[in-house]
């Protein structure tokens, strides 16, 4: 590859940093869409529904980040929406799939979220770039997903493992928190050693 493709390269990949609609930021939008269905579902007793909802937000999860890379349409408002819609499937099925006295995980999430958007917000500010999930988000996500779907499955689960769940949950939100936690302030700290500002 010499240089000037190089050049139309990097240029066609960065092309889509700042459009919005997108078919991936499309597909984050239908799964945000089928939070409701998927509540109204299972709230209905329509079980089988529920799970099939849930796949398919979980298919069109996977589908919409094989196409942001392969396609070069990832976008930074994408990188953004992609958690959120997530986050809240997941936070709305632990509300219907929890007993009440077990609430208290959302809280957890909440926690979670509300201070790595913040870290985000902050390394956003100083470097001017939306840094993509790490694997261990992913592992999260994948395994919150994966438990829900079983509790979903057997609803008429004994109250011992769903407690048991909501600690495997909690222990991953955990661990994720602290893994973001450290990368966000790592890229805090290297870049307000090389800001001109902080430097003088």
């Amino acid at each position: 590859m010499n240089e000037e493709q190089r050049k139309q390269l990097e240029l066609a990949q960065s092309a889509d940093t700042d459009r919005i609609f997108t078919l991936p930021n499309l597909l984050s939008f239908f799964r945000l869409a089928l939070i409701p269905v998927i509540i109204y579902c299972y709230e209905a007793r329509l079980y089988g529904w529920a799970v099939g909802t849930l796949i398919l937000s979980g298919a069109t999860d996977v589908i919409d980040g094989w196409i942001a890379r392969t396609f070069h349409l990832v976008s930074d408002f994408g990188k953004a929406l992609d958690p959120v819609a997530d986050k809240l499937t997941q936070a709305a099925l632990l509300l219907c799939l929890l007993p009440t006295k077990l609430w208290w995980v959302v809280g957890v999430m909440a926690f979670k979220e509300f201070t790595i958007g913040f870290l985000t917000y902050r390394t956003l500010r100083k470097t001017g770039k939306v840094f993509s999930a790490g694997w261990y988000g992913k592992l999260c996500t994948v395994v919150i997903y994966a438990s829900l779907l079983v509790l979903m499955l057997w609803h008429t689960a004994p109250s011992w493992f769903k407690v048991a769940d909501v600690v495997l949950i909690t222990g991953l939100i955990l661990l994720s928190f602290a893994k973001y936690f450290s990368y966000f302030t790592g890229i805090l700290r290297e870049a307000k050693l090389h800001d001109p500002k902080e430097a003088a």
